[in-house]
C-alpha cells in the first residue's frame, strides 16, 4: 500500500481512538465505524487484500456490538465498558500498525490485532459472555 494510504488510515484511527477514549459511552462505536468507513474510502484508491479483511471483520463487529449493546452488562457478563475499552485498545493498535514503514509491516501483528478485534465480538454475544464468565476466553 502506498505510503500516503497508509499515513491517511493511520491519522484517522489514531484520531478515532484519542475521541473513543474521551466519548461517553452512546458515542464511542461512532468513533470505532472510522474503521470500515476509511478503509472502504481507502479500498477505492488501492485494492489491499489486508485492508478489505479489515473492512469486514471491522463492519461486523460494528453490527454484532451493536445489536448487543443493551444486554451488554445487564443479560450478558461482559460490559460495555470492557467491550469499549478493548475497541478503543484495537483502534490505537491498528493506527499504531499503519503508521509503521511499509518495510516493517508485520502481518502477524496484524491479525492478532484482528484476532482481538474477532474476541471483542464474540465476548459480546450470549456464548461469547458465557465464555468469559467461565473463564475460558480471556479479554
Amino acid at each position: 500500500m502506498r505510503k500516503e494510504l497508509r499515513q491517511r488510515l493511520a491519522n484517522e484511527y489514531r484520531y478515532a481512538a484519542n475521541k473513543m477514549k474521551e466519548a461517553p459511552p452512546e458515542r464511542k462505536m461512532f468513533y470505532f465505524s472510522v474503521l470500515f468507513g476509511e478503509a472502504q474510502r481507502v479500498l477505492n484508491f488501492e485494492w489491499d487484500r489486508d485492508l478489505a479483511l479489515l473492512y469486514t471483520v471491522s463492519q461486523q463487529s460494528y453490527n454484532l456490538i451493536s445489536a448487543q449493546g443493551p444486554m451488554l452488562g445487564t443479560v450478558l457478563s461482559v460490559t460495555t465498558s470492557t467491550i469499549f475499552e478493548k475497541l478503543t485498545q484495537i483502534t490505537a493498535d491498528l493506527a499504531t500498525y499503519y503508521e509503521g514503514t511499509e518495510n516493517k509491516v508485520n502481518k502477524e501483528e496484524f491479525y492478532q490485532i484482528l484476532g482481538a478485534l474477532a474476541e471483542v465480538t464474540y465476548a459480546a454475544n450470549g456464548n461469547g459472555s458465557f465464555l468469559v464468565e467461565r473463564g475460558i476466553l480471556k479479554l
